[in-house]
């Protein structure tokens, strides 16, 4: 077996003290373990703390310079739960903020204005900081008419119906993950058959 590297300088020390401190610590004795070998029982040299202390550097340095946005895993688990939900999908085409979930900084600014697009409803929201900890959404469905909208934030659900120009308003709604769902009524657009969902984002 050939000998392995010699001591290394620490991949995080070489990058800056700031960042060093970000890198975790602990190991993990299954990495070691898990090897491939061929029929005669060879296989590659195993790791060793050297390379998983490489490993953990590196994954130190990425959790430092590139951290998980904090409000990433309650966007992920809400729009989970809401698999049951039975229609046509519409998609983020605009954000003021960007993207909701990119990766990049330690917290994602929420979202403040977004238009959602389907194949038959286009749908612009508006969110305004309210008293309270709470927000105000308004938002405009076209073609409008008559359309019953529901709003999911957590273990809330909101309802209330489209104005003939397809406005329709939330107050006092919590901050944190939710999901517009807009339901066709008598009146409605003909082409607008099943409900039409929204991905969810962040208030």
């Amino acid at each position: 077996m050939t000998e392995k590297n010699p001591p290394r300088n620490d991949v995080a020390n070489a990058a800056g003290p700031e960042l060093a401190e970000h890198a975790p610590q602990d190991t993990n004795d299954d990495l070691m373990n898990d090897l491939s070998t061929d029929e005669n029982g060879h296989g590659p040299d195993p790791m060793d703390q050297y390379d998983l202390d490489l490993l953990s550097d590196i994954v130190g340095i990425y959790d430092a310079l590139d951290p998980m946005p904090e409000m990433l895993p309650d966007v992920v688990l809400f729009a989970l739960g809401a698999t049951d939900l039975d229609g046509e999908m519409a998609r983020l085409v605009e954000s003021e903020s960007g993207l909701v979930g990119t990766r990049g900084a330690a917290q994602v600014e929420h979202a403040r204005r977004v238009t959602f697009s389907s194949e038959h409803l286009t749908v612009m929201v508006a969110v305004e900081p309210q008293p309270g900890d709470t927000v105000r959404l308004d938002g405009w469905a076209a073609p409008g008419g008559s359309l019953k909208v529901e709003l999911r934030s957590g273990a809330s659900t909101f309802t209330t119906d489209c104005d003939e120009s397809g406005r329709f308003v939330f107050e006092s709604v919590p901050p944190g993950p939710a999901q517009i769902v807009l339901h066709p009524a008598p009146g409605c657009d003909a082409a607008i058959r099943m409900p039409v969902v929204t991905p969810a984002i962040q208030l």
